[in-house]
C-alpha cells in the first residue's frame, strides 16, 4: 500500500478533494498442443491502474497499464483535465467503507505448484486418449490448457484499504470425427481451481461421445414443440435476460423488466440468485466501488426482487446499493457474476421423461447478434436431438429456434439438477420450456 502514498500526496497538493485508486494485475499461463507438439507457449502480465478523484464536487477520470516513476503526476493531472468533462451522467460519489466485509481466501497454491511438465504430461495424455476413444476421430483440433492469476486493490482518501486474490485454471479439448461423408466436431471445457479434480479419462469421453452422437443429423418439422434447453444454452439466454435486471438499463427505459419490481417475470420454478459470497473462483467481497458484496435472491419463484445498483444509479433511484459496481474499462457500470440457477429435484432424462415428444437444444449460435435486447426477440440458428418416447432420440443440425427472452423464462416449466459452473460465472442446469418455435424441414 505504501508504494501508492506519493499519489495521496500529490492529489492532496493539487487540490483533489478525494482519490481512489483501483489496481489490478494478472499472470496468464497457456500453452496448446497440435499433432503431438507444444505450440503457442505463453506466459503474459498484465497491469492496470484506475483513478478517480473529486475536484470541487466534479469527478474525473484516469488510467494507465503502465507504472513508472512519472505515473502519479500523470495521473493526477488526467484527473485535474477532465474533472467535470465526464459526459455520461455519472454523479460524483466514492464511497467510504461499508460496516462490514467477509473475506475469504479462495487463492489455491496448488495451481502455481504443480510443475508445468505434469501439466504438459496431462495434455499429452489427453490429446492420445482422445485419439484412442473412437476411430472415427480423424483429428483433434483443440488440446489446450490456460491458468490465470489475478489479484486486485481498492485504497482511496477516506483510508478504506481493500484486496483479492482468486485463481483458476482450464482445458480446452476439441475433436472432429468422420464417418459415411460426415463430419462432426464438438468441445468442452474443463473449468476449476482445484488440479487435483480433473479426471482426463472422463472429460476425454465426454467429448467423443458428444462428437459421433451427432451423425445422422437431419432436420424436424417446423412447428411448436415441447424444448428441454441445455444448461449452456440456459446460461446465455438467462446472462441476455438479467440484463434487463440492470438499474442503469430501466433508468434508460430500455429494460423489459421496466416497472416489474415485485411482478412475474419467470415461471415459478424459476429463482436466480446471484451469489458472490460463494468460496469459488469468482468469490469477491467487495465490487469495484468498494462497496461490501453480498448474496441476493434476484428472482424468486419467478418475481422479480430487486434491480442490480452500483452507487450513481442507487442515489438516483433513492435507494441502497446492491454492491453491483463494475468495471468496464476506466467507467464504474453495473454488472452481477457468480449467478446461480436454483436447482430443481429432477434429471435431464426425468425431464425427457416429462417431455415425451419434443426437442433437445444443445447448441445455440449467434446469441448476441442474433437477439434483439429491446424487445427481446431472438431468431437463432440451433442444433440438438428430437426427444422420442421420453429418450434423446435422431440428432438434429441446421434447425433455428424462434421466440422471445420473456416467453422463454414464464414458461419455464421444470428445471433440471445438472448444474455446473460454466466460465461466465453462470450455476445453471437445464430446463424444460413447455413451448418453442423450432424451424427445420
Amino acid at each position: 500500500m505504501a508504494k501508492f502514498d506519493a499519489y495521496f500526496a500529490l492529489a492532496k497538493a493539487k487540490g483533489i478533494d478525494v482519490l481512489e485508486l483501483y489496481f489490478s494485475r494478472g499472470k496468464s499461463t497457456s500453452f496448446k498442443l497440435y499433432n503431438s507438439q507444444i505450440e503457442g507457449y505463453k506466459i503474459a502480465e498484465d497491469i492496470s491502474l484506475y483513478a478517480r478523484g473529486i475536484v470541487n464536487g466534479k469527478i474525473g477520470y484516469a488510467s494507465t497499464e503502465k507504472i513508472t516513476k512519472d505515473t502519479p503526476a500523470f495521473l493526477i493531472q488526467e484527473i485535474l483535465t477532465n474533472a467535470g468533462t465526464v459526459t455520461k451522467e455519472e454523479l460524483a460519489i466514492i464511497f467510504e467503507g461499508s460496516e462490514k466485509y467477509k473475506k475469504r481466501n479462495v487463492f489455491n497454491p496448488a495451481i502455481a505448484e504443480l510443475p508445468i511438465e505434469t501439466k504438459k504430461e496431462r495434455l499429452f495424455a489427453l490429446e492420445k486418449k482422445l485419439k484412442a476413444l473412437d476411430n472415427r476421430v480423424t483429428q483433434v483440433n483443440a488440446c489446450t490448457y490456460n491458468e490465470r492469476e489475478s489479484e486486485a486493490m481498492l485504497i482511496n482518501s477516506y483510508g478504506l484499504k481493500l484486496k483479492r486474490k482468486s485463481n483458476y485454471y482450464y482445458y480446452y479439448a476439441g475433436v472432429l470425427a468422420e464417418a459415411s461423408g460426415e463430419r462432426k466436431s464438438s468441445g468442452e471445457v474443463h473449468l476449476s481451481n482445484d488440479p487435483a479434480d480433473f479426471d482426463l479419462d472422463a472429460f476425454a469421453k465426454k467429448i467423443v461421445e458428444k462428437a459421433v452422437e451427432k451423425f445422422g443429423g437431419t432436420q424436424c418439422k417446423s412447428k411448436n414443440y415441447k424444448v428441454v434447453l441445455d444448461k449452456d444454452v440456459v446460461a446465455d439466454l438467462l446472462e441476455a435476460y438479467l440484463e434487463n435486471a440492470s438499474a442503469e438499463e430501466v433508468q434508460k427505459k430500455t429494460s423489459l423488466m421496466l416497472g416489474k419490481l415485485q411482478q412475474p417475470v419467470a415461471s415459478k420454478k424459476v429463482t436466480v440468485m446471484e451469489m458472490p459470497l460463494t468460496k469459488n473462483q469468482f468469490f469477491t467481497y467487495f465490487d469495484d466501488e468498494g462497496v461490501a458484496t453480498y448474496n441476493k435472491t434476484v428472482i424468486k419463484k419467478g418475481v422479480l426482487q430487486t434491480y442490480f445498483y452500483n452507487l450513481t444509479t442507487a442515489k438516483k433511484d433513492g435507494v441502497t446499493t446492491t454492491g453491483n459496481g463494475y468495471r468496464g474499462g476506466g467507467k464504474v457500470g453495473v454488472g452481477f457474476n457468480n449467478i446461480v440457477l436454483k436447482p430443481g429435484k429432477k434429471s435431464l432424462q426425468q425431464l425427457f421423461g416429462q417431455v415425451k415428444e419434443g426437442v433437445y437444444i444443445t447448441e445455440l449460435m449467434g446469441v448476441h447478434a442474433g437477439l434483439n435486447p429491446q424487445s427481446g426477440n431472438f431468431s437463432l440458428q440451433a442444433n440438438g436431438f428430437m426427444i422420442e418416447k421420453g429418450q434423446k432420440a435422431t440428432p438434429l443440425t441446421l434447425i433455428t429456434v424462434a421466440g422471445n427472452l420473456v416467453d422463454v423464462f414464464m414458461n419455464v416449466k421444470e428445471v433440471a439438477n445438472d448444474n455446473e459452473l460454466l466460465l461466465s460465472s453462470y450455476n445453471v442446469p437445464s430446463v424444460f420450456i413447455k413451448s418453442l418455435t423450432v424451424s427445420g424441414k
